[in-house]
Parts: structure tokens; C-alpha cells; sequence
């Protein structure tokens, strides 16, 4: 199986990428995440005290830079403002290569009007999946995203195969994600099928079912994606 590159302009990522999804431990993690087997490194600014560590681990690390700040309604600890949050992603974006937002967000116009990198518009569902994936990765596409990234929670095998069957149909960059226990085995097999990315950590998980960078990169080195 040969890696494609994804191309989102000066940002050229080979994919199946593996996300190294950071978070308290930031600064640290971000050292070792390359030598783990990451691709790219996300910044949950949500899970950090201080936000501004962006500039730091820029400074530090050769991968690109992810910054994310999960909004609660999504799973994520930002309790601030709608403003305060997307400010902080804005001054997050001077320091990063590609920035997350949900799709649902009340800020998402503000964000995408304010940057100039990439976007990634994300939706995630913690208690299923929602009947009407593909109209909602056509509104994250219609909304501006670079890649969107669909994170559900599959309840049965059929749940999973149908996400498979959507990330198969798909010919422009889309992230599949499975949650729960049912979901995890899709961290691995949705790069399989063509999801760009798949997410994991370095020392602790900051989504249910993610498996760790070094895991998802010996499963997939095993199964001939890298």
C-alpha cells in the first residue's frame, strides 16, 4: 500500500498521518512524539492552563503543528467564552500549520475569516452516529474546510462498516474516527479505507478508545499502510 500525500497548500502531510493528540503534558510529550511514530502533533489548548504554550513547542518540535481548543458542547474543557475561545485559536493559528474547529460552533465564521492557514471543521458524537454523515461532511466542506473530521461513536459492527463504506466513497481529504469500544478498532482501519488521519496519544488519551501513537503505529507498519 503506497502513502498519498495530503496537500494543503505549503503544508504537505504523508498520509495515513498519525495525530499525536496533546494534552496537559504538552511541552513534554511534543519532544518525544516524532520519535513515537507521530506525523503531526495537536495541541489541545482546552486540556492546557496556559494557552500561549503554542509559541514554545514551535520552537521546539519539527512537525507540524495542530491547534485545537475543544468547545465543552463537543467534548472538549474550554469554559471561557464563544470570543475568548476562538481568540485564542486565532493567536494559536501565528504558531500553527493547521487549526480544528466543529462544525457546530457559533464562532467557526469569526475563526475561518481570521486565519490563514488550513482548516480542519470537525463533529464529533459521543453517543452514536448520526444518520446523516455525508450531508454533514458536505456542510463542513461548504463551510471551508481543508479536511473535515467526523468522530462517532459506532454501537454495533454495521455502525462501523457502514463509516468504512462513506470514508471509501470519499475523494477529497476526510478523517473517520471511531469512539467507544466498538469504534476502536476503526482508529486503525479507517486509514485502510482512505481516512487521512488517525489520532492518538503520547502518555495519556484525551478522547475514549484512543489507542497510543507507538500502538497505531505498529498496527499500521503490521498491516503495510506506512
Amino acid at each position: 500500500m503506497c502513502r498519498r500525500t495530503l496537500d494543503l497548500g505549503s503544508l504537505r502531510i504523508k498520509t495515513p498521518a498519525i495525530v499525536a493528540s496533546l494534552g496537559a503534558d504538552a511541552e513534554r510529550a511534543a519532544r518525544s512524539a516524532e520519535s513515537q511514530g507521530a506525523d503531526l502533533i495537536e495541541v489541545r489548548l482546552d486540556l492546557l492552563e496556559d494557552p500561549d504554550v503554542m509559541r514554545e513547542i514551535r520552537a521546539s518540535v519539527s512537525l507540524p503543528l495542530m491547534a485545537t481548543n475543544r468547545i465543552s458542547s463537543e467534548g472538549g474543557s474550554f469554559r471561557g467564552s464563544e470570543e475568548q475561545r476562538i481568540g485564542i485559536l486565532i493567536e494559536a493559528s501565528r504558531f500553527s500549520d493547521i487549526i480544528d474547529i466543529e462544525l457546530m460552533a457559533p464562532g467557526r465564521d469569526l475563526l475561518l475569516d481570521n486565519i490563514s492557514c488550513p482548516a480542519l471543521i470537525s463533529y464529533h458524537d459521543f453517543n452514536g452516529v448520526p444518520e446523516n454523515v455525508r450531508s454533514i461532511i458536505e456542510d463542513a466542506r461548504r463551510a471551508g474546510a481543508d479536511v473535515v473530521k467526523i468522530a462517532v461513536t459506532p454501537r454495533s459492527m454495521r455502525d462501523a462498516l457502514d463509516l468504512l463504506r462513506i470514508v471509501l466513497d470519499e475523494d477529497r481529504p476526510l478523517c473517520v474516527i471511531g469512539m467507544g469500544v466498538v469504534g476502536r478498532h476503526l482508529r486503525v482501519v479507517a486509514p485502510l479505507y482512505g481516512s487521512v488521519l488517525t489520532y492518538g496519544y503520547v502518555t495519556e488519551p484525551t478522547a475514549p478508545g484512543q489507542m497510543s501513537v507507538r500502538e497505531l503505529d505498529t498496527a499500521l507498519k503490521c498491516l503495510g499502510a506506512r
